[in-house]
């Protein structure tokens, strides 16, 4: 009995003598009531430190935004300031204008061909005739060929027919001389000066197809002439679309121009004169003509033409300016300042472009009076791209707004900056 128990296993002491299954205990490691209280009091500084922080910093800003408006709102507008003036009676009227060449004109193609050669560039002078290219036109040079041999069959056919019209006429006229002598019948005579009618009016339709064949002739060479391309008149070339092999078709709607050719030694500005001014201008006044690009140099140029009506959508009148312009230092699409000597009996009230505001309720003008503002209804008579002309709804010497704003209340108190 005691040996099978010893041999069943050792028994609870004599494992706890070994040192094995050691039990943990954790009562020596829990926190005291002490030690949490500091704990959550500490947190709750981090906690606080970290929300103030963050909420007082925003809190100023909307503090220190709100007094900032408030101030903006009970401080009075600054408001720039302009005086409406009147005109003089005479006084020069610079309009904006363009340049263009006295003429210009695109060449295109006369006659179906390519191109074999091109003489001339964008940029050269010409003179008027001088070769700017040459075409093949092989289809026109088998038509020429051809017309040529109909002309040529045309004239075989006139002598032919000279040839029996001359027989014709020779046995009419024997038949008709021995009609007397009664040799011959009259039936005979009569059947023989019938074929003599014959042959001249076939001798007349043989003239005829030869006329029409030699006219065809000369069409054809004339066509076989286009194929050498001249300037029209003196100037100078402004565009080449040209190039050797290029295929061209003849007529306007085929296409870009081979070359585009302008007469710029005298040039021509178009400027739209306000209804304002239009009865003022007249063929032959002076206007002098200046440009950015030539500070200091005025153009001497006159008045070559008008259109004598107004545009209806613009009311202006169109006016052609002519300067010389032997140094070519006018250049066609230049932007350009005329200037007219126009006198008017009413002179307009001017104010400067952006002094108007026009909106749903019309076009106005804000007054500034004793400090405070008036909107005030007007009537534009012409607008000269940095100045209008007001023909109703203000006196000179009116101060007002030079750029208002909607957010200019009817009364509101501005303070007025005079910048005229």
């Amino acid at each position: 009995m005691t040996q099978a128990g010893e041999s069943a296993g050792p028994t609870v002491h004599e494992a706890a003598s070994h040192g094995e299954g050691d039990v943990f205990d954790p009562a020596p490691h829990r926190p005291t009531v002490r030690a949490l209280s500091v704990a959550g009091i500490a947190a709750s500084v981090v906690i606080a430190a970290l929300v103030g922080a963050g909420v007082v910093p925003r809190l100023h800003r909307r503090a220190t935004l709100a007094s900032e408006q408030a101030a903006a709102a009970s401080a009075v507008p600054l408001v720039q300031v302009v005086q409406a003036h009147r005109a003089t009676t005479s006084e020069p009227v610079v309009l904006p204008g363009t340049v263009q060449p006295l003429q210009e004109t695109a060449i295109y193609a006369r006659a179906n061909g390519y191109v074999r050669k091109w003489n001339v560039d964008i940029g050269a002078d010409v003179k008027k005739g001088q070769v700017l290219a040459t075409l093949d036109l092989p289809d026109i040079d088998e038509e020429l060929r051809q017309a040529q041999a109909s002309a040529r069959q045309a004239q075989a056919g006139i002598a032919q027919s000279k040839s029996q019209l001359g027989f014709a006429r020779a046995t009419n006229d024997r038949f008709t001389a021995l009609v007397p002598s009664g040799v011959v019948s009259q039936q005979q005579t009569d059947q023989y000066s019938a074929e003599f009618d014959v042959r001249r009016a076939n001798l007349e339709a043989a003239q005829a197809a030869s006329g029409s064949a030699d006219a065809n002739v000369r069409r054809l060479e004339d066509l076989r002439a286009f194929g050498t391309i001249v300037a029209p008149f003196d100037g100078v070339v402004t565009m080449r679309s040209a190039e050797v092999g290029q295929l061209v078709v003849s007529g306007t709607g085929q296409g870009q121009p081979l070359f585009k050719v302008a007469e710029v030694d005298v040039v021509r500005v178009f400027v739209s004169v306000p209804q304002l001014y239009a009865n003022g201008i007249q063929p032959g006044m002076i206007a002098p003509t200046s440009i950015r690009e030539a500070a200091g140099r005025v153009f001497a140029g006159k008045v070559g033409r008008t259109s004598k009506e107004l545009d209806t959508a613009t009311r202006a009148l169109l006016v052609e300016v002519d300067i010389p312009n032997p140094d070519r230092a006018l250049v066609s699409g230049m932007y350009a300042k005329v200037s007219f000597d126009v006198k008017r009996q009413d002179a307009p009230v001017f104010i400067p472009a952006t002094a108007a505001l026009i909106d749903a309720n019309g076009t106005r003008v804000a007054l500034v009076r004793d400090g405070a503002v008036r909107w005030k209804s007007v009537q534009i008579e012409a607008d000269l791209g940095d100045k209008l002309a007001i023909a109703t709804g203000l006196a000179e010497g009116e101060a007002l707004a030079r750029t208002p704003s909607e957010r200019l209340a009817e009364g509101q108190h501005v303070q007025a900056l005079n910048v005229q």
